[in-house]
């Protein structure tokens, strides 16, 4: 059950200020519900998704591998669990979260401007959104508002109904906005000079803001370095795949297992959100030490039992693994069987 409490006082408007215009009907708060809920089933499908693209170019680069069979049974069984593992957690840490119920929670009618700033989160800059001087949920998607058929002006003033939400962390504390409800308001004798000026200070920031990510998009997609950028980045995930296929038709295995751990970093990486690409990267570590340990534990156990390394052995060929052999053989004891 979600309650009223005022986690950030210097935030929101007091009680003078908001009008409680009435409770939603069932039909409502059930699709709202649904709404919030879908969060936490979309991050476990998301995580689960990505895991099991991740995990495939790891299991065709361990089939690709040079070794016995029980070594790449143990290295793919040790990746699967792994990734099941993940999965499962995130499932259990779903099922554990409260379910979100906002019935009794009241309506409230707010007005202002709809405002973005760029802030840091853990040294990764991002875009926040709020409606004035009130934090939005998590869930309201205020980004939404602004693309689409249904786009709302930033320098524009609304009033808008929304419901006042507490959650398990500040992202999923804050209003909800209900994106029916929104009326533009076209009246601004009601404001002060004061907040005029703020207004305009705000409009002037936000145009500047944007004016810059035009360049910016603009000096990336149009000119003429941005299209060399572009064609590179084309170039390279060409070359990956002509690298792929070329090495895997010379039997260059490793390199083939290279390319597609690249391809899966590169691909993947900058998807999977905050903090999980230290999971992934750790991932492919692991397999790789894994992988190597097995192989070098493997030749020790081969060269303990009497047996010489020769490259013949690698075509399954037994009569030029036999001259290979002799001349080792020959080379490290000369005269020996004469």
């Amino acid at each position: 059950m979600l309650r009223l409490v005022k986690t950030r006082p210097s935030l929101r408007l007091g009680p003078s200020e908001t009008a409680v215009i009435r409770v939603l009907d069932q039909e409502r708060i059930d699709r709202i519900n649904q709404d919030l809920t879908r969060a936490w089933k979309a991050d476990v499908e998301t995580t689960c998704v990505l895991s099991g693209i991740l995990l495939l170019p790891c299991l065709i680069l361990i089939c690709l591998l040079d070794g016995p069979l029980f070594a790449k049974v143990i290295l793919c069984t040790f990746l699967c669990l792994m990734v099941g593992g993940w999965c499962i957690a995130k499932w259990l840490n779903a099922q554990a979260q409260p379910r979100t119920d906002i019935t009794g929670v009241q309506v409230e009618q707010l007005e202002g401007y709809f405002d973005r700033r760029w802030v840091r989160n853990g040294g990764k800059p991002y875009i926040e959104y709020s409606f004035g001087k009130h934090w939005l949920h998590i869930q309201t998607s205020a980004c939404s508002f602004f693309s689409g058929d249904t786009q709302l002006k930033l320098n524009r003033r609304y009033r808008v109904d929304a419901l006042y939400l507490t959650g398990h962390s500040s992202a999923y504390t804050g209003y909800y906005l209900l994106e029916e409800t929104f009326k533009e308001i076209f009246d601004d004798s009601d404001l002060s000079a004061t907040e005029k000026i703020q207004i305009a200070e705000r409009e002037k920031r936000i145009n500047q803001d944007l004016e810059e990510q035009h360049k910016r998009l603009y000096r990336l997609y149009r000119n003429p370095q941005g299209e060399l950028e572009a064609v590179a980045i084309g170039f390279n995930f060409a070359a990956c795949f002509l690298t792929v296929l070329w090495s895997y038709c010379v039997s260059l295995y490793w390199v083939t297992g290279l390319t597609l751990a690249a391809l899966g970093l590169t691909l993947l990486i900058p998807d999977t959100g905050a903090g999980h690409h230290w999971f992934a990267l750790g991932w492919l570590l692991s397999a790789g030490v894994f992988g190597a340990c097995g192989n070098l534990w493997r030749e020790r156990q081969v060269l303990s039992k009497g047996f010489v390394q020769v490259d013949a052995l690698l075509s399954c060929n037994p009569d030029q693994a036999k001259v290979q052999y002799k001349r080792k053989v020959e080379e490290a004891a000369p005269g020996f069987g004469q």
